[in-house]
């Protein structure tokens, strides 16, 4: 009788180390860091047409020498707001263009939002009179934070299909 209820506990045990492995909620595999921004990196790119991959960079480090501190004002947040995104953005001031996804720093979400909500109008104004076809897009450009709080930015032709086809291959 003895062995079986040492036996018994030790299974309890064993199972309740086992339960207690890993993060609440998150799975064991979650990417972070370069490989999520790499994750993010191809569902936009399995979310936009060839010739947009062929002619839109895509920034995962936010550092190229082209972008510089300007990419972040022009987002309207700071890039320790996030620990990872992958974003392809017209910096010429004759298109609305911006898709991208960002994993907020826990606590941060607000802030990549406002700023983005910021961008956004911004590129609305901006487009109105000026280049109206061009503010028809930044008028549609959708922002959402999804279920596991990655904020995806989508505002450029053909905004539904890059959108359905970006979160398609998350």
């Amino acid at each position: 009788m003895k062995k079986i209820m040492s036996l018994a506990l030790a299974a309890v045990l064993c199972l309740g180390l086992l339960a207690g492995c890993g993060a609440a909620g998150e799975p064991e595999n979650a990417l972070t860091g370069a490989d999520l921004a790499e994750h993010y990196k191809s569902a936009i790119e399995a979310g936009r047409t060839e010739s947009d991959n062929a002619d839109r960079p895509i920034n995962v480090t936010g550092e190229e020498e082209e972008m510089g501190s300007y990419f972040w004002e022009l987002l309207g947040f700071a890039p320790e707001d996030v620990d990872a995104f992958a974003v392809s953005l017209s910096l010429m001031n004759v298109q609305a263009y911006c898709v991208g996804l960002f994993k907020p720093v826990e606590g941060k979400a607000e802030a990549v939002v406002a700023g983005l909500e910021n961008y956004i109008a911004g590129q609305q104004r901006g487009f109105e009179s000026y280049l109206p076809d061009q503010g028809v897009i930044a008028d549609n450009a959708i922002l959402e934070t999804l279920d596991d709080g990655t904020v995806i930015i989508v505002m450029s032709d053909g905004w539904d299909d890059v959108y359905a086809g970006i979160t398609e291959a998350l």
